[in-house]
């Protein structure tokens, strides 16, 4: 039991020690829950990122811009008050938007930027590409990413 004071109050703390063969227990099973998981995930052929995938890496990256613990703020608000979970952004992309605008009012702007130049830079496209449309939206430039990546793709299928 521990005692601490302050002037006008005395707390006790009672501390529960956990056995050593409980702690061995936990030890092992994280261990060996670790090693199953990289098996599995190493298994395999090489699986090459899908659109969603690269657009929450971006998404990501965007938010990086306001300081990882304002990023993870963020997303813990995006799940318990706006029931959107973080890998279900890219399928709930107008959502996402919406509610960065509502948060961070002209400033959502700031980051939208920021998570396109990083899509930009992922799918190596030149934002030269969309400059002929003029005054596309946040969502109307991501719907624009992933059609050209599926041009590409058909392409490349053609081609072999």
């Amino acid at each position: 039991m521990h005692i601490s004071t302050t002037p006008n109050h005395t707390y006790k703390t009672q501390l529960h020690q956990i056995s050593a063969k409980s702690q061995k227990q936990n030890s092992k099973t994280t261990t060996k829950n670790c090693k199953t998981k990289k098996r599995t995930k190493n298994a395999g052929t090489k699986k090459t990122p899908n659109f969603e995938e690269k657009l929450l890496e971006s998404i990501d990256d965007g938010l990086a811009v306001l300081g990882e613990s304002t990023k993870q703020i963020v997303y813990f608000h995006l799940e318990k008050t706006f029931k959107i979970e973080r890998e279900n952004i890219p399928y709930r992309i107008e959502e996402f938007t919406d509610i960065l605008e509502n948060i961070f009012g002209t400033g959502a702007k700031i980051i939208e930027i920021q998570i396109m130049k990083s899509l930009f830079k992922k799918f190596r496209y030149s934002i030269k590409n969309y400059s002929k449309q003029n005054n596309l939206s946040f969502i109307e430039y991501v719907a624009a990413v992933k059609q050209e990546k599926k041009k590409r793709e058909n392409k490349e299928k053609q081609s072999n």
